[in-house]
């Protein structure tokens, strides 16, 4: 099918209203299956947190039918905030999953959009996971077809998120051709987001998160009341692409519908910091595990990466847990100080570490013209570490830990689980809903998912 003959917001809104769960291969399933975990994982730890007290506490005072699950609080509150706040949980200490080449988190937006109004329907699991599947492949491919002018300016979580959202939800509430269409083209009007919050280190991103996954879901359920949307949202005159895009030939990223899955393609963070760091954090960790590296013994360290690494995590401040997760200078210095970069490494006493403060000064965050034309299909780092003794170790990362390339295994994916989950549940709590999960596909109905909680 060329684009003369179906705009790209009709494909998009035909491929939602026709997608079966028969049509998902055991690849597939298995891939929606991991990021429901990681997703649940994110969200509980998240729930921790001031940063949630905050949205918890709004949303607490506001009231709401008990449609469905705060998860990590699990009390109950209306879909369309429930959504919000799950999807601003999801965020917080930036360890849920991302795409490459659409620079977009998918589980934040389109699962926290879809796991509310599954609770509210009482889906199946496997009317969710066709969901997710859904709201992952419209979201990543449009983030595709803008980026990488987008991304300069819009934080495309937060705008393809909308889309994503409104995807996943046109998906369970059985939506046909014209009201999933309905439901994208008023996800575009919502499609907001934008990064000059990052020159103040606020906490905007959060919201975002929230945002993407309830304005989505609510031009959805608007949808399905018979609330009418535009019909070409995306290739429009007037429509996104237009509007916040300078990149052409979108319709290449959809010509493969139905015969590939994007959510295949999209990687798990095994380190709590932006991704842009970890290309380098998993480089320094392979040193330190190679040559038993010290910090006093550490003279200097070089990171050689592409341009939106040093522009998204090139922060040389780290006063506070969003400055020092966008630091890639203090996250390679964790490292090699501590062995790990998870949530604990960016608790006030560990950035306060003397050690890691001053070894972080002396990393030094450098754009390579040869790395840089290979993003965002690759995002590597070059790493060079020089000892006082005269010694220099160098490493290559063309794939960070976590990518389809260089995958987390099922093991690692459920002990980052147990880690996160560890935060808000005991461990036989978390055990029950990590076997919930792998079994997700005989779950009758997604309100006995969360029972005994």
């Amino acid at each position: 099918m060329v684009e003369s003959e179906k705009g790209i917001s009709r494909q998009c809104a035909d491929f939602v209203s026709r997608l079966k769960y028969e049509d998902l291969d055991e690849r597939t399933v298995q891939s929606a299956r991991r990021y429901l975990l990681d997703w649940l994982g994110c969200v509980l730890a998240g729930s921790t947190t001031p940063a949630a007290s905050m949205i918890g506490g709004l949303v607490e005072e506001m009231g709401g039918n008990p449609h469905s699950t705060l998860i990590g609080s699990f009390r109950k509150s209306s879909v369309l905030q429930a959504a919000m706040v799950n999807g601003y949980n999801c965020h917080i200490l930036e360890m849920d999953d991302v795409h490459k080449e659409s620079i977009t988190h998918p589980a934040a937006p389109v699962i926290s959009a879809a796991f509310s109004l599954a609770e509210k329907l009482g889906s199946s699991g496997r009317d969710l996971l066709t969901a997710i599947v859904a709201g992952y492949d419209v979201m990543i491919r449009i983030g595709e077809a803008v980026t990488p002018s987008h991304y300069r300016i819009w934080h495309t979580t937060a705008t393809c998120g909308a889309f994503g959202s409104a995807a996943a939800a046109s998906s369970l509430l059985g939506l046909g051709e014209v009201q999933a269409l309905d439901a994208l083209g008023n996800a575009g009007s919502q499609a907001a987001g934008l990064w000059e919050f990052a020159t103040d280190k606020a906490m905007t991103k959060f919201m975002h998160c929230g945002n993407g996954a309830r304005n989505g879901l609510f031009a959805a359920l608007m949808a399905s009341r018979g609330f009418t949307g535009a019909q070409r949202i995306l290739e429009g005159d007037r429509g996104f692409f237009r509007a916040t895009s300078k990149e052409k030939d979108e319709w290449e990223h959809f010509s493969d519908l139905f015969e590939t899955f994007r959510i295949n393609d999209v990687s798990i963070k095994p380190y709590a910091a932006c991704r842009h760091a970890h290309g380098a954090i998993n480089g320094v960790l392979e040193l330190r595990a190679r040559h038993g590296l010290a910090p006093e013994e550490v003279d200097s360290i070089v990171v050689e990466t592409y341009s939106n690494a040093t522009r998204m995590a090139g922060n040389t401040g780290y006063g506070s847990e969003q400055e020092a997760k966008f630091s890639t200078a203090y996250c390679v210095a964790c490292a090699v100080v501590r062995g790990k970069v998870g949530p604990a490494e960016f608790s006030e006493e560990a950035r306060q570490d003397p050690v890691a403060r001053e070894l972080a000064a002396r990393v030094k965050l450098v754009v390579a013209d040869d790395l840089d034309a290979l993003h965002p299909q690759k995002w590597p780092s070059r790493i060079s570490v020089r000892t006082k003794a005269g010694q220099e170790y160098k490493n290559f990362v063309e794939y960070p830990k976590g990518d389809p390339e260089n995958p987390v295994s099922t093991p690692e994916l459920e002990e980052k689980f147990f880690d996160l989950a560890g935060l808000a549940l005991t461990r036989e709590q978390s055990s029950i809903l990590c076997e919930r999960c792998r079994d997700i596909e005989s779950c009758r109905d997604v309100r006995e998912f969360l029972a005994g909680f």
